[in-house]
């Protein structure tokens, strides 16, 4: 790494992971909290799905919008936004409120995430992706590894509001990183004397896009069953598994924390077998989902560890690959419109995921939903392999 790329690259590691630590304290909370409002099946669902339409809607948005007028007080803006709003989930009184703050909270990380995402798009070498960008994961998923676990002992050592003060303590920390360490994205001076366009115009090149079509399909059913099971095996776990809160926190802690050891590696890889990354994305992507069929078949709390941390193994040696992908495409499209297109598929999955996980849950058992979760994982994973691997796709490829 070049001195001032390393500097970039250091100073937005360390502050996306203190907002992810902050953002992972509250997983095993959030759905106990709703529960102990009177929220049903249903309600939960709707209150983890505003979150992922909040940003569904606006992060293609956003993101181009990034793309010309710059990143860094973009990424500052949702920081400062995801500091009231964790105080305003501890102030919270009734699931209605939960449902509001969380689709606020789902605007405030389309500011966050896929643009520091962006960014480090911006500075990475061609024929890097795998390595930089899966390195920069990292940050994502060794934040959210401790913060679940972190979040399960605040809330059972004190109370159940306390998780989110101490989000709000975490997130000020990053914004106070990014504002001394992070200058203006290259990508923002690169673009000043160039006109804009409009944004439906970039999405509509980047929805035709066969490589984009291929991993957008796998994004979507992975926010399906990946939020379904974020939101109800909390519920599960406390209710029918008899666990308590630090361990379900501690259980999914450890889905992130193979995803923040194999992530990297699995970059390499993908840049070290660039021709068959698609068939990478397939092994990963299709192991993954098929560990939802186990959850409900064990109460054992080190099988259910061991079933999380192959998940999250599993789908980080997919999701490399996938990543690599689709940072090619960001220097054609626009890293802000690609990668927000991608944080749009993912969240389409995760906004229809709780909801029919809720429904199942209320309608027939919360187990059930698990196996419809594994079902739409492993179909969404084929189809993805197939467009992928269209002769379409590989001229598009060829020709950018």
């Amino acid at each position: 790494m070049k001195s001032s790329f390393k500097a970039t690259f250091i100073s937005l590691f360390v502050a996306t992971a203190a907002a992810m630590l902050g953002i992972g304290i509250i997983e095993p909370i959030l759905p106990i909290y709703a529960h102990s409002m009177g929220a049903t099946g249903l309600t939960l669902g709707v209150i983890f799905s505003g979150f992922a339409l909040s940003r569904g809607l606006f992060a293609p948005i956003i993101g181009q919008y990034s793309d010309s007028k710059g990143r860094r007080k973009i990424i500052m803006a949702g920081l400062f936004f995801f500091i009231i709003l964790s105080i305003a989930y501890a102030w919270a009184s009734t699931p209605g409120w939960l449902m509001l703050i969380r689709t606020f909270q789902g605007f405030a990380s389309v500011l966050v995430t896929p643009i520091a995402q962006s960014y480090i798009g911006d500075i990475t070498p061609e024929g890097k992706e795998g390595k930089y960008m899966n390195l920069f994961f990292m940050s994502f998923f060794g934040g959210q590894a401790i913060g679940p676990a972190l979040g399960g002992f605040l809330s059972d050592r004190f109370s159940i509001v306390m998780p989110f003060y101490v989000m709000a303590v975490l997130t000020a920390i990053a914004l106070i990183l990014v504002f001394f360490l992070v200058p203006e994205s290259p990508e923002a001076h690169s673009k000043k004397t160039k006109k804009a366009q409009p944004v439906w115009k970039v999405l509509g090149k980047v929805a035709h896009d066969p490589q984009m079509q291929g991993i957008m399909t796998l994004m979507s059913s992975r926010g399906f069953y990946r939020w379904g099971f974020n939101t109800f095996f909390p519920v599960l776990a406390i209710m029918s598994m008899s666990l308590t809160k630090t361990q379900v926190g501690v259980i999914l802690s450890f889905y992130m924390i193979a995803g923040a050891l194999v992530q990297y590696p699995a970059g390499l890889l993908s840049d070290r077998y660039i021709q068959y990354r698609k068939e990478i994305i397939l092994f990963g992507s299709i192991l993954s989902p098929v560990m939802m069929f186990l959850v409900p078949l064990t109460k054992n709390f080190y099988m259910l560890i061991l079933i999380t941390l192959m998940m999250g193994l599993f789908s980080a040696i997919g999701r490399a690959s996938a990543v690599a992908i689709r940072t090619e495409r960001g220097r054609i499209h626009g890293m802000g419109a690609v990668t927000g297109a991608f944080t749009t598929s993912l969240s389409a999955g995760q906004v229809l995921g709780p909801i029919i996980f809720g429904l199942i849950a209320d309608w027939l058992k919360v187990t059930d939903a698990f196996y419809i979760g594994g079902i739409i994982g492993l179909a969404g994973s084929i189809f993805s392999y197939v467009l992928l691997r269209r002769k379409k796709a590989e001229k598009a490829l060829q020709e950018a």
